[in-house]
This record gives structure tokens, C-alpha cells and sequence, in this order.
């Protein structure tokens, strides 16, 4: 029985299913509402079955026979693209789509200039870009739906492969500009510990930064836990509270023109890693081994975030 369907609408699909909704994976497609309920739609006859249940309060919920559908698309979807970067990478054309994901709190830092630089030099490369959070890229390196991911190598499992792309970095406190502490060279985290901290609450990374403190044998007076490093630093900035941060934001300074202040820490700290990742059970097309080596040679730690020689702490 021939279903005739296709990689457009099961694309449509998967999208969808990642937006949460028609309208917003209408947003990111460019393409109309009724075109992507259309897709789905034509899905649902040719294999009759029933995706979604469909809610006007709770929107779209996947149906048991849906989600299993969803993985499989995911990786037709994935097979598709390799099929298509080992057949162009024969004919020693380097061209096809890498499905990209990025950690959310380092894309801006890293991404702009890699992305631009590497379209200049592979035009007819399209890649299609997703910034989220780790647990959505473990879950779609493993699942397929990335075919790379940009990110740390804390919260990867072992079912993912990665190479460091940048030095180590450590973390630095960062306090108002005219705390009591602000004017030293480094501090400790013991003379932070008692004040309240704003958090990165982000996994790994808050994760990371209590264990920090833990391995300092201190606990952190948390204040507020916030998903953005801009709002960090426009806490910290306010007086709030203090913070510490690895990714750190060009400009130190909050919206409202408060400036905040980083500091090296003079404790023995656990390294944070910048990595490309991938699934192990994967082989690298030319596609996807040009795109690595592009990151390898051209990715570059901005200069306000260079470590200076003190922060190079030996775990």
C-alpha cells in the first residue's frame, strides 16, 4: 500500500510537536496555519490514526500512537539528511542541511560569527537552528532530531560523543559595582557565601555553580533563581544580591545603566567545558566533518572573557 506522503509534512509534524502549537511552528516555518494543520491532517487519513487530541484550553496533546509516530519521523527525518550529505558529499559537492543546537546562555557569545563565517565559505549549506536548553539536546542528540549540538559537556551522557572547541573557563563572582568586596583582584567564595545569591537556574548550570560552593564546603543564601544571564546581571546590578557566572555578557552593565563588576575566584574550581557534541552511534558525513572543523579552527572566546593567568586553577 503506497501511503504518499512526505519529508515536507512530516517536517511540519515534527515541528509542530517541538513548538507546542500550530501557530508558533507556523512562525518558525514561515509557512500558514492551514498549510501546517493541513499536513497533519493528510498524516492522520494516510495512516489512519490520530496524532493529537486536539484542546482549545491545553492545546495539542500527543496521543501514545502519536508520540511513537514522532520518533519515527524524527528519524526518517534524520536519515533523510544524511542520505542527502553522503550522496552530495560524493559527488564532492559540500551542500545539504545540518540540523544545529546551541545551549541556550552561550549562544550569543559564539554563534553569530560562527554561523556568518561558515556560510561564507559554504553557501549552499542550510542550517537549521534550535537554542534551547541541555536536556533538549541530550534528548534530541540521542533521538536524532539534532545532528550537532554547541554547548558544555556537563549533562551529556554517554551515549554522546564531543570535543572540546575552547580552554577551560571557570566561573567568576559578579557583584554590584559598589559592593564593599568590588574593588579587590579575586575573592573567595566564603566571603560571598552569607549574601544573597542570584542564581542561574538553568540545568547544568545551576548544578554547577552549587556544586561550587559545595565543594568549598559553604551554603549559598539563594535569593532568586533566574533562566537568563541578563537578568543576573540586571539583579545583581539592582543591589539584590551577588552571583557567579562563566558565560559572561559583553557589556557589564543592566538596562537600566547599573554597572556590575566580575572578579576572578581564588578557590579550587571545576573547569567548564565548550564542546561540539553528537551522537555516538553516528558517523560523520563531509557535511557534518566541515562543519566540526570550521568550529574547531574559527570559534573563539570573546576577549572580555579570557581567563587571566590566576583563574587557571588545576582541579
Amino acid at each position: 500500500m503506497a501511503f504518499n506522503y512526505s519529508l515536507k509534512q512530516l517536517r511540519y509534524l515534527v515541528t509542530t510537536i517541538e513548538c507546542g502549537s500550530i501557530s508558533e511552528a507556523s512562525r518558525r516555518l514561515n509557512i500558514s496555519n492551514p498549510a501546517i494543520s493541513s499536513a497533519i491532517k493528510d498524516l492522520e487519513n494516510r495512516f489512519n490514526l490520530q496524532i493529537f487530541i486536539r484542546h482549545k484550553s491545553n492545546g495539542l496533546i500527543l496521543t501514545p500512537e502519536g508520540s511513537s509516530f514522532f520518533n519515527r519521523a524524527i528519524s526518517l527525518l534524520r536519515d533523510a539528511r544524511e542520505f542527502e550529505q553522503q550522496v552530495k558529499g560524493d559527488s564532492g559537492e559540500i551542500s545539504g542541511e545540518i540540523v544545529l543546537a546551541c545551549y541556550d546562555p552561550i549562544a550569543s557569545c559564539y554563534l553569530p560569527e560562527l554561523l556568518a563565517s561558515f556560510k561564507e565559505r559554504f553557501p549552499a549549506v542550510k542550517i537549521s537552528l534550535h537554542v534551547v536548553h541541555q536536556h533538549k539536546i541530550a534528548e534530541g542528540l540521542r533521538s536524532g532530531a539534532y545532528d550537532l549540538a554547541l554547548t558544555y559537556s556537563a549533562g551529556l551522557k554517554d551515549t554522546h560523543k564531543y570535543i572540546a572547541l575552547l580552554p577551560d573557563l571557570y566561573p567568576r563572582a559578579v557583584l554590584p559595582a559598589d559592593h564593599i568586596l568590588a574593588s579587590h583582584n579575586e575573592i573567595s567564595l566564603s566571603m560571598i557565601a552569607d549574601e544573597p545569591l542570584i542564581l542561574l537556574d538553568i540545568w547544568p548550570s545551576n548544578q554547577y555553580f552549587l556544586e561550587q560552593f559545595k565543594a568549598a564546603g559553604l551554603q549559598p543564601n539563594i535569593a532568586y533563581k533566574v533562566p537568563t544571564i541578563e537578568l543576573v546581571t540586571a539583579f545583581v546590578g539592582q543591589g539584590l544580591g551577588v552571583s557567579t557566572l562563566v558565560t559572561l555578557p559583553e557589556q557589564i552593565q543592566t538596562p537600566s545603566g547599573k554597572k556590575v563588576v566580575t572578579l576572578a575566584l581564588s578557590d579550587p574550581l571545576v573547569a567548564s567545558s565548550t564542546v561540539v557534541a553528537w551522537n555516538r552511534d553516528k558517523d560523520f558525513t563531509r557535511l557534518t566533518t566541515e562543519f566540526v572543523n570550521h568550529c574547531k579552527k574559527e570559534i573563539k572566546l570573546p576577549r572580555h572573557m579570557r581567563p587571566m593567568a590566576s583563574e587557571r586553577v588545576s582541579c
